[in-house]
């Protein structure tokens, strides 16, 4: 369904105007005492039809105005979806695999068990930090392998729930996604990584966190580590929807781009976002973590459902 607003010019008449009739088709939809109705409930890509005719107080009703033909907008295609993981199976299978260092862990869990609210099933990832430092990560390769190759630009979505606000000192830090490549020694590291401020729970887009992403980058003419601040705050209680458009390149043709709740938070173009295929290099891959230390409180947990890579935006 969709809608739209109808205006027009006021009419005159020798008693008084009382109002206004508005047919679409023919059908009476509405008498408003202005110039302007709202009409819902019309269908996309649809040819529609409206006039109006005004009527005053002693019961004249003027002739029709000209006949305002309007066709809906068509709705606009599903992106192609090409990977998903709901853990409605119960478990972490529909991931290429998890890598756990330190005191954290990656489970499925009931929404109701972990005493959230549920998003789009029963169960969701709940990914926890136990100890004062720990890291665990969940990755997804098949897909983005071969877009990486192609170049071409991919999606990654997902919803994510954070009980409480999460704390840290300076020294210390949270990540919750990355963008992942391999060098041409056959070592995998963080190219760019979303990461917390522990003061005000605002978010970090991060080149080089671990200083081992390519040495000039992001963008030409820069080396080393480069931190992209937001201003706005994670919310606690409550599912938050991200974004992120990732333009794979070795190059500094790439792109990325970070929408939280479908605001724009991060859009970095002209970077790199993987290594070279040189020797083993080039292979590129992203995943969900939760890594950090010296948080507040601890245990930490955040949970994560309905992850997507696609070839557009989820609507």
């Amino acid at each position: 369904m969709t809608s739209l607003t109808l205006s027009w010019n006021a009419a005159s008449d020798n008693v008084a105007v009382a109002g206004y009739r508005v047919y679409r088709d023919g059908a009476l939809i509405a008498s408003p005492a202005g110039t302007s109705t709202p009409v819902s409930g019309l269908l996309a890509a649809v040819l529609y039809s409206f006039t109006v005719v005004a009527f005053d107080a002693a019961g004249n009703v003027s002739a029709p105005s000209a006949a305002l033909s309007v066709t809906t907008l068509a709705p606009a295609p599903a992106p192609q979806v090409l990977w998903r993981a709901g853990m409605e199976t119960g478990d972490l299978s529909e991931w290429s695999g998890v890598d756990n260092s330190g005191s954290a862990q990656s489970v499925a869990i009931t929404a109701f068990g972990a005493g959230i609210p549920p998003k789009t099933g029963n169960w969701v990832m709940q990914q926890s930090i136990t100890g004062s430092v720990g890291g665990t990560r969940m990755q997804r390769f098949p897909e983005i392998t071969a877009l990486a190759k192609a170049g071409t630009t991919f999606y990654v979505s997902w919803w994510d729930y954070f009980p409480t606000k999460i704390t840290f000192g300076p020294s210390d830090m949270l990540s919750t996604f990355q963008i992942c490549s391999q060098d041409s020694n056959g070592v995998f590291s963080p190219i760019w990584s979303l990461n917390f401020n522990g003061s005000n729970s605002t978010l970090m887009l991060i080149w080089s966190a671990n200083r081992m992403a390519p040495a000039e980058g992001p963008h030409a003419g820069e080396a080393g580590p480069r931190v992209y601040s937001s201003t706005t705050s994670v919310p606690v209680a409550q599912w938050v929807f991200f974004e992120v458009m990732i333009t794979p390149s070795s190059t500094f043709t790439g792109a990325v781009k970070l929408w939280m709740n479908r605001q724009v938070i991060f859009d970095q173009s002209l970077v790199k976002t993987r290594f070279p295929d040189v020797g083993v290099g080039g292979f590129q891959y992203v995943q969900n973590t939760f890594y950090g230390s010296g948080l507040t409180p601890t245990p930490a947990s955040h949970y994560v459902d309905d992850v997507t890579i696609s070839l557009g935006r989820m609507p």
